[in-house]
């Protein structure tokens, strides 16, 4: 080593050691913000039970209730626990048959499915290793039990939910339930549709279609209500079925169901129709229904001629839909003929930064400058509920558009079990699960619905359940 280059030290010569202070070292604040917490799986299933038994305390009753060809002395499941998995099988979002199956019996799913269906571990049908029946046994179960007979329970459910009148928040101007209308197609397939389905498309494929009703529920909810199978051939005139005539055999069983109770029909272009506008005029129901040029000619001509002579009917409105910033401009002639009956037409034009659009509806409501605004934006703009609907059920792990079953009347009970699944899941999301936990409001619905099946697998449910209390939205 060169001379005059000075050596190195220790950071702490033994001459010097270190000496503790009286206050610990300040620590780092980690970067980012703190977490927050997750969803809470064991929690989520649990409340999923209970909410579930809070909401409708007779379904179980109701599944046992419905027929059963099996010889009971060999049956290992009863008639609810069968029922009850093809609900779990959508409520949990499994997408599939298979998907459902691969996990069904793994860790405690299998004694906590008793807290669904009411058949408890303990059952001795069991004999001490309980289980949760499998899909085929399901499918075989759906295709020897008429659909007929399972069809009324989601009306059932609804019927509950008015009479313990949870909707009346909804209401239009607090008198008129709002009935959302239209078809989708409930699943496609290439083969074994021999018992039902229509073809068209593209390469003449074969599907099933279906007319879904639904009701437009507080705090935005949409509860499907009804459904009408668009049959091959209609069953009363033997032609070929569609979406208007499956509209007025549905028709008659709502009014069947419910003679009194106030309705305010809601579809698009399609139900723009004399027939359908005859219905809603014989049965007391109010109905807004969307126009669009072509459809009904004579209409609209006449709408074009009289709306420079009805300047007086205008309302300027500098906010968009659901309060958004943008400005809506409304335009409305009344006493438009459209067959033998007199209603209005509203224009409805929205101008959102740089994007506009009109809408149009027909209605028989009674227009003024006070209530268009309402009128509008209660029933017409909220059609795309229903649309969402579709849309969570096709691309959000639900299954619609999936095949189930080939067989037509097991399809049939499938969808039935996905509309009844759908009930309790808006009733378990939104007026529990949502409004009583934070992680719960930051959490997608998908996640919440696969939380279900995780906790009721990792966690075995306690003896007493959640109380949930009181079941409400907020609006």
């Amino acid at each position: 080593m060169e001379s005059g280059i000075p050596t190195s030290e220790e950071t702490h010569p033994p001459r010097h050691p270190p000496l503790t202070g009286h206050h610990p070292r300040a620590r780092r604040r980690p970067a980012g913000r703190r977490p927050k917490p997750g969803i809470d799986s064991a929690l989520t299933a649990a409340a999923a039970a209970a909410v579930a038994r809070r909401a409708f305390p007779g379904l179980t009753r109701r599944f046992a209730a419905l027929p059963d060809p099996r010889r009971q002395e060999m049956c290992r499941y009863a008639g609810a626990h069968i029922w009850w998995s093809g609900v779990l099988t959508f409520l949990t979002r499994a997408g599939s048959r298979n998907a459902f199956d691969q996990a069904r019996n793994s860790g405690h799913a299998p004694e906590n499915m008793g807290a669904f269906c009411g058949q408890m571990a303990d059952d001795p049908r069991f004999e001490g290793q309980p289980s949760i029946t499998s899909s085929d046994n399901l499918t075989h179960h759906l295709k020897r039990v008429d659909a007929m007979e399972v069809q009324p329970i989601p009306v059932e459910l609804c019927a509950e939910l008015l009479s313990g009148r949870m909707f009346d928040r909804a209401r239009l101007r607090e008198r008129w339930y709002l009935l959302l209308f239209d078809g989708t197609v409930q699943e496609r397939c290439r083969e074994g549709f021999e018992a039902g389905g229509k073809s068209g498309g593209s390469g003449g494929a074969r599907y099933r279609y279906v007319l879904e009703c639904g009701l437009l529920g507080p705090g935005n909810t949409f509860f499907p209500f009804m459904h009408e199978h668009v049959e091959l051939h209609d069953p009363h005139t033997e032609k070929e079925d569609c979406e208007l005539k499956a509209f007025f055999r549905l028709s008659e069983r709502l009014k069947a169901r419910f003679p009194r109770m106030p309705f305010c029909i809601t579809g698009d272009a399609l139900y723009c129709a004399e027939g359908v506008v005859d219905r809603c005029v014989a049965y007391g129901w109010k109905f807004v229904l969307t126009l669009k040029e072509g459809r009904q000619p004579g209409l609209w001509e006449e709408l074009l001629a009289l709306l420079p002579l009805c300047g007086a009917n205008r309302l300027r409105v500098w906010r968009g839909q659901d309060g958004q910033e943008g400005l809506r401009d409304f335009r409305w002639v009344d006493n438009l003929p459209l067959g033998a009956h007199r209603l209005s037409v509203v224009l409805c034009g929205e101008y959102i930064g740089s994007q506009a659009a009109l809408y149009v509806y027909a209605t028989n409501l009674l227009l003024s400058a006070d209530r268009v605004l309402d009128l509008v934006s209660a029933t017409g703009r909220e059609r795309h509920h229903i649309e969402d609907y579709f849309n969570a059920g096709k691309n959000h792990g639900v299954g619609l558009g999936h095949v189930f079953c080939a067989q037509a009347n097991a399809s049939k009970n499938f969808f039935t079990l996905m509309q009844i699944a759908a009930i309790l899941w808006t009733i378990i999301c939104h007026s529990y699960l949502m409004r009583v936990f934070e992680w719960a409001a930051r959490a997608t619905e998908s996640s919440l619905a696969r939380a279900i099946a995780e906790g009721m697998r990792s966690h075995s449910f306690p003896p007493q359940l959640p109380q949930p209390g009181q079941l409400r939205f907020v609006s």
